[in-house]
């Protein structure tokens, strides 16, 4: 699935050259099928009209008939084409995003399960520059779209403008989709390669917001220290945000992993920035209790 968000263009064009090229045929072990999920916010160039489609996916809200927004009825109609949610017809979802922030080949995970954490495993093993990030944590019914799907996982590919499409960033989306579905292969033909004992993780616990004056207007920007870094550790004292009358701002928190550095699609919260926490998975747990 690309083009969950209307601005990130490079799932858009992949999906679709997948599809002139055929690419369910060199399986055979799975059929494939595609969407364009956001055909209106991609039309306006924007993330979404209404409201964030990938934030609509929660069973409560995929019930809630009094949602009638634009992204809310389309979830509702993605849903019953792809799930129901809970007893889906789609085995694997694969969802396509990228990211103005430095996210590198960020592969993020809902469960984690074996299979999942064998999944995360064969893509670091395969993929330069991957990072797992780990948002099972987060909440017990996911809200992403993926999470329709009893299996899934979202690829995010950063940094890119929104609105634009760099082929460095097509050609490590289209490497990370191809090596899941090379992995979705192997697992349906018991042909999985060895893998390390565990997996190397970040796990989303909080976020940061940008400083605001009196008016509730942004009145700090990233400290240029961050601007461009891909998961920084911050400790206590590190300048954080730089003030527009010149003056530091300094963290004093706990230290930290920081993600998502500067997002343009988090600036309508004030998001400044995301916080994670190294977190190692056992795949010899997970196996013992699959």
């Amino acid at each position: 699935m690309g083009g969950t968000h209307g601005n990130e263009l490079t799932g858009i064009h992949l999906v679709k050259q997948s599809q002139k090229e055929m690419l369910g045929e060199n399986y055979e072990s799975f059929s494939l099928d595609y969407l364009i999920a956001n055909e209106s916010a991609i039309k306006a160039n924007q993330r979404y009209i209404d409201v964030d489609l990938n934030r609509c996916f929660k069973l409560a809200d995929l019930n809630d008939s009094t949602l009638t927004g634009k992204e809310s009825k389309l979830a509702k109609s993605i849903n019953q084409k792809f799930g129901p949610k809970g007893n889906s017809k789609t085995d694997f979802i694969i969802d396509l995003h990228t990211s103005t922030a430095n996210m590198q080949t960020n592969i993020v995970i809902t469960r984690t399960d074996l299979f999942h954490l064998q999944l995360a495993s064969y893509l670091k093993q395969v993929l330069p520059d991957v990072t797992v990030t780990s948002e099972a944590e987060l909440m017990e019914d996911h809200h992403f779209l993926e999470s329709i799907a009893p299996n899934g996982v979202l690829i995010e590919i950063g940094p890119i403008p929104q609105g634009c499409i760099e082929y460095a960033c097509y050609e490590k989306t289209q490497s990370a989709t191809r090596a899941c579905l090379d992995f979705i292969e192997l697992f349906n033909i018991d042909s999985l390669p060895s893998f390390t004992d565990t997996l190397n993780t970040q796990s989303y616990y909080s976020k940061i917001h940008f400083p605001t004056d009196d008016n509730d207007d942004i009145c700090a920007s990233v400290h240029p220290s961050l601007i461009g870094k891909a998961y920084p550790k911050l400790n206590k004292g590190d300048p954080i945000f730089k003030r527009f009358d010149g003056a530091d701002i300094l963290y004093d928190g706990e230290p930290t992993i920081l993600a998502f550095i500067n997002e343009a699609a988090y600036y309508d919260k004030k998001i400044a920035m995301c916080l994670c926490n190294p977190i190692n998975f056992s795949l010899i747990s997970a196996s013992k209790n699959k």
